[in-house]
């Protein structure tokens, strides 16, 4: 006992001569954080095909904490989802542990990252590492990322590593960027309002060909180049990128290379802009495993360039952005009407204009692939025209209003019209488009400085699909702590009049400083959630739900 108790004295008074040295170092320590869980008692509803589950209790929860000290930084995130969420349950996202961690330098000149990091190479066309944690996706990098800044404007970027898919890392990664900001380098260009940089990028992977009767690329690569000009009040920005041979289950094992361009103009003067943003994209589906499906796995990442609409009937057609062929386009054009002219009124009107449309590609099978029976398996697969046009897979026309009548009133109105492929986008084979007309009337009275109510009214009119929809919600704010909500998503029009159902829900959340709790309860409809293109299923449910977010 006395051993360890002088053991002990001497540790202590170690410690307290090492922090007294070091007082200077530890004096600048930060260290910051977060923490979110995500939890919901489960109900079960026949009707609405929610099923009773297992562990009806269930609950997704991570935290974050990071270490900082001039430049230096290291953290981690410890995640639980032991019993996750039936969505992500479904999706494999089960476990619990530390699957992401890190520790770097950041330098005037230079950046160093050993362990995860999230990391993106001009428009993510070959390489993309990120994290949606509603949509269950990270495939943050877990190696060594090495970033020079040798002078302004010039950033170059090399990395190595496998992937996190889930709880496990897997697949051989490794890349090199480089971004060249011309207008940065040179002053004169700054001056004239010009903006001129240039971008390329490869990316490669490595997995063992282990298929016993095809012979299949261990090393497939990828590069991208890319251009960013802009004067005055116009901007544009394209990407061209190309990948060999890729055989994976996704585009059914053929030997065709994958190319993919990317455009994105714009122009923007007082009170009007107008964008036109286009895609072409052709087997360019780039994963770490060949046998990866769903959102597992992905290295590069393919934008839908349609718009996300944030309106819930709407929101119900997204699209998914399709990864081994795609070409499409979007335009949209914002007039801000003068404040205090006759048609502006005292505040100002906005008014909007959108149109997209995607189609998949307009393609010739192979003679290799017609000799093999018209199957397109372990051939070359198809020729695809560059600017031929296949089969519809959405078209989105939407144009709204917004005007502040005056200091207590607003409101915003739109019309939207989709049509929806849900043999492409869903997978539903056989099942027809869907046309969806929905008008949405949004109401905004505030009281006071603190005091607000919003009223939200949509319908939704189709005969495909699930039928018609109506949609209404009322919103009570009390800033900057209380949000009450009230809503009802009833499905009058559904074919099956025994699912004609109001999926209802009560939400409230409290505020307070950088702690929020939000408490609910009804029913979630069946459908798919999309953020940027990437979507996946969301099963209905029943129940109560509970979230608390803070941060330190």
């Amino acid at each position: 006992m006395k051993v360890k108790l002088v053991g002990l004295l001497c540790l202590f008074l170690g410690s307290c001569y090492f922090a007294n040295s070091q007082s200077n170092f530890l004096k600048n320590s930060k260290i910051t954080g977060n923490f979110q869980l995500d939890g919901q008692f489960y109900l079960p509803d026949s009707v609405i095909g929610a099923d009773t589950v297992k562990d009806y209790v269930r609950a997704n929860a991570f935290a974050n904490i990071n270490y900082s000290n001039g430049g230096f930084s290291a953290g981690f995130r410890y995640e639980f989802y032991q019993f996750p969420l039936i969505d992500f349950e479904r999706i494999g996202y089960v476990g619990n542990g530390i699957p992401y961690f890190y520790a770097g330098y950041n330098h005037e000149y230079f950046e160093v990252v050993a362990g995860s990091f999230y990391e993106q190479f001009g428009n993510g066309l070959i390489y993309r590492s990120y994290e949606n944690r509603y949509l269950g996706i990270d495939n943050s990098t877990v190696g060594v990322k090495v970033k020079g800044k040798p002078y302004k404007g010039i950033i170059l970027t090399g990395f190595w590593g496998t992937q996190r898919n889930l709880f496990v890392r897997e697949g051989q990664i490794r890349g090199v960027d480089g971004d060249f900001m011309f207008s940065e380098i040179f002053s004169k260009l700054q001056q004239k309002d010009i903006i001129f940089g240039i971008g390329g990028s490869f990316v490669s992977k490595y997995e063992k060909d282990d298929d016993p009767d095809y012979q299949l690329p261990e090393n497939v690569a990828a590069a991208a180049a890319r251009l960013k000009f802009g004067i005055k009040g116009f901007q544009m920005d394209a990407e061209y990128a190309f990948k060999i041979n890729d055989p994976i289950g996704l585009n059914n094992y053929i030997y065709k290379n994958g190319n993919a361009f990317l455009l994105n103009m714009s122009y923007s003067m007082k009170g009007f802009g107008v964008s036109l943003t286009a895609i072409r994209n052709d087997n360019m589906d780039f994963r770490a495993k060949r046998t990866a499906t769903l959102n597992n796995n992905l290295i590069n990442y393919i934008p839908a360039i349609t718009r996300e609409h944030t309106y819930a009937l709407p929101a119900m057609y997204p699209y998914s952005s399709q990864t081994n062929e795609q070409i499409g386009f979007q335009g949209q054009i914002t007039w801000n009407i003068k404040k205090g002219s006759k048609v502006g009124g005292k505040y100002g009107t906005e008014l909007f204009f959108n149109y997209s449309r995607m189609h998949g590609l307009k393609k010739t099978l192979t003679q290799d692939a017609v000799d093999n029976g018209n199957n397109i398996a372990h051939t070359d697969g198809y020729t695809s025209e560059i600017l031929g046009f296949g089969d519809l897979f959405y078209q989105d026309l939407n144009f709204g209003i917004n005007r502040k009548f005056n200091s207590h009133w607003k409101l915003g109105l739109e019309y939207v019209y989709l049509i929806y492929n849900q043999e492409i986008i869903e997978g539903h084979s056989g099942e027809p488009n869907v046309h969806s007309h929905t008008i949405i009337a949004d109401l905004t009275y505030k009281i006071n400085s603190k005091h607000a109510l919003r009223l939200e009214l949509q319908h939704l009119y189709a005969k495909e699909g699930k039928g018609s929809w109506a949609y209404g919600q009322l919103e009570y704010t009390i800033a900057p702590h209380w949000f009450i909500s009230i809503l009802d998503r009833w499905n009058y029009g559904n074919p099956e009049k025994e699912k004609r159902v109001h999926y209802f829900m009560f939400s409230g959340s409290f505020a307070y400083k950088t702690t929020k709790v939000t408490l609910s309860f009804g029913k979630q409809y069946e459908g798919i959630l999309c953020v940027g293109g990437v979507c996946r299923t969301v099963p209905a449910s029943y129940g109560v739900g509970l979230q608390i977010v803070t941060a330190f």
